[in-house]
């Protein structure tokens, strides 16, 4: 009895071993497979930037103490990345409502806050547009409730730009015939270092001491979507900044540097590769790499307020199996075979627009479902089950676009239901399909009008064929739309192989009414996107946090 009992337990030991083993093994079997097909990137709100915030508001909040209208306390960068603004607070006795003006080098170019309607005694005043290397003169209008005005003119002094800012060239500036409300800029959005505004005579009237890669929005509260490092000297771009042009933050998202893609012709590395947005909820959509060999081909939905993830979207899903199976490996082993480069949300049906580089193809997708709606492609390789999402082209010289780059949907143009205008850079590079006869004699802003109905699409306007190959760009360039002119914001941004940026404002005619030139930019520091935006976002108010 005793030999088969100790029989007994010798068969338990082995069989619980067997069993740790097994386990063990599938356990680590689980972990290698999510390791190679899940996203460990981490996303998570970065409580102590925002912290920082905190403390500087209550040193500012001590220095100015005692501060009046006639005697304000005027704070240049109060937080230290944006050396062209400043924050004036005072103290009125009676509630008044308050605006800036700095005095710009001609009536175009002055820079005034929006007025809003809010009177008050006390005042947190931002000043924005400030002149690099300048003693800028600052009027502070106040209005009292019963409508008496009163000004104070103060200085303010501002160091030089820094070294490595591009040479900027304005050839043609017609103020009157431009897109701008006495307070909008030309950002240059950089693929690295310095993000930028200009005005219409070239001079740089806002930067951020925080380098900058590929995402720079304007969000529903007029902050900034901003994409960043946590000191210019990382390799890796890893922070995304809800901030606002004074350099306040309000919200930080930290990412860990693993699922990283090199930043095009640099050897800085990023995990958002190209484009973010804002979502309707307020979420945020994010264009990452998910760590596995297939690259730049998945999008995540991160709540804005505690930077978990709700929504993933894999294109390996959605798009042929061919198409990213078959597509050739980078010397690193990683696969760039979608390369998405752009999104842009549709409120009239809950769906998506993105844009493909590397498949030249753009395409709608129904959010909720990633279900395809319809694709602008030329039709070669697409498997016979795609053919009812490809778009049949109608009118004269219809060209797909090719290698394209920043496409977005315009306001209605034609007040009809059916149709979706949508605007694009085509690059005009085939990557996988399209008119290699055409490629690369030139680059062109391309708007498209869309019959979502019958599955059509027309060109209505184009700019760029006439100016030839001295201005194709294989690489970056955008195309915006303007709402109160009917302009378009075109940027050629790797000119002469990334040497050189060039920024086109033009009538819906295609006359030119600005043009700018940007030369002598460290290494890839071209303007990937150019964007025409306001200082002051009428839906922006400043305010300090205020202690709980």
């Amino acid at each position: 009895m005793k030999i088969k009992s100790k029989r007994k337990v010798l068969i338990s030991i082995i069989i619980m071993i067997l069993i740790i083993a097994i386990a063990g093994g599938l356990g680590y079997y689980f972990y290698q497979k999510k390791q190679e097909t899940s996203d460990p990137t981490d996303y998570m709100i970065d409580t102590n930037l925002v912290d920082e915030q905190t403390k500087i508001e209550k040193q500012l909040t001590e220095d100015s103490q005692d501060s009046t209208f006639e005697d304000p306390y005027v704070k240049l960068n109060p937080y230290g990345t944006s050396p062209l603004s400043a924050l004036i607070l005072f103290d009125t006795d009676e509630k008044t409502k308050i605006s800036v003006e700095v005095e710009g080098k001609s009536s175009d170019t002055t820079i005034r806050s929006e007025v809003n309607d809010t009177y008050t005694t006390h005042h947190e005043v931002p000043v924005l547009g400030l002149y690099a290397d300048t003693a800028n003169t600052v009027k502070i209008i106040a209005v009292t409730q019963d409508g008496d005005v009163s000004e104070k003119t103060v200085t303010i002094q501002t160091d030089k730009l820094p070294d490595d800012m591009p040479d900027i060239e304005v050839v043609e500036s017609d103020a009157q015939k431009m897109e701008q409300t006495g307070n909008q800029l030309t950002f240059m959005t950089p693929s690295t270092k310095y993000a930028y505004g200009v005005d219409s005579n070239g001079d740089v009237r806002w930067y951020s001491t925080k380098y900058n890669s590929h995402v720079f929005k304007e969000l529903e509260n007029g902050h900034l979507l901003y994409l960043t490092k946590y000191d210019n000297d990382d390799d890796t771009y890893s922070l995304l900044l809800e901030t606002d042009y004074l350099g306040k933050i309000y919200h930080a998202y930290s990412m860990t540097s693993d699922p990283e893609s090199e930043v095009a012709g640099s050897s800085s590395k990023s995990a958002i590769h190209h484009d973010a947005i804002e979502l309707p909820s307020g979420n945020l959509l994010l264009t990452i790499n998910d760590g596995s060999k297939y690259m730049e081909d998945t999008m995540i939905e991160i709540d804005r307020q505690t930077g978990e993830i709700v929504k993933t979207i894999d294109l390996k899903d959605i798009l042929p199996k061919s198409f990213y199976r078959d597509y050739k490996a980078r010397s690193d082993g990683k696969v760039d075979w979608f390369h998405q480069n752009a999104i842009w949300y549709d409120e009239s049906d809950d769906s998506i627009v993105i844009s493909s580089r590397n498949q030249d193809t753009i395409m709608k997708l129904d959010y909720e479902t990633t279900d395809i709606k319809w694709i602008l492609s030329d039709k070669e390789g697409w498997p016979d089950s795609y053919q009812k999402y490809l778009l049949e082209p109608t009118g004269d010289d219809f060209k797909y676009p090719a290698g394209q780059h920043a496409v977005e949907i315009l306001p209605d143009q034609d007040n009809n239901s059916d149709t979706i205008d949508i605007l694009l850079y085509d690059n005009n590079i085939v990557v996988s399909r399209g008119d290699e006869e055409e490629s690369g004699k030139y680059s062109e802003a391309v708007q498209y009008r869309i019959n979502e109905k019958d599955k059509t699409v027309e060109e209505v306007f184009s700019f760029g064929k006439d100016l030839g190959e001295d201005y194709w760009t294989e690489i970056v360039g955008s195309a915006r739309y303007m709402e109160t002119t009917g302009n378009y914001l075109v940027d050629f941004g790797h000119r002469h192989d990334g040497t050189e940026s060039s920024v086109f404002e033009v009538d819906k005619d295609g006359n030119i009414v600005f043009e700018m030139n940007l030369t002598n930019f460290p290494e890839s520091a071209w303007a990937y996107r150019a964007e025409r935006l306001s200082l002051y976002p009428s839906s922006y108010t400043y305010q300090m946090t205020q202690d709980e």
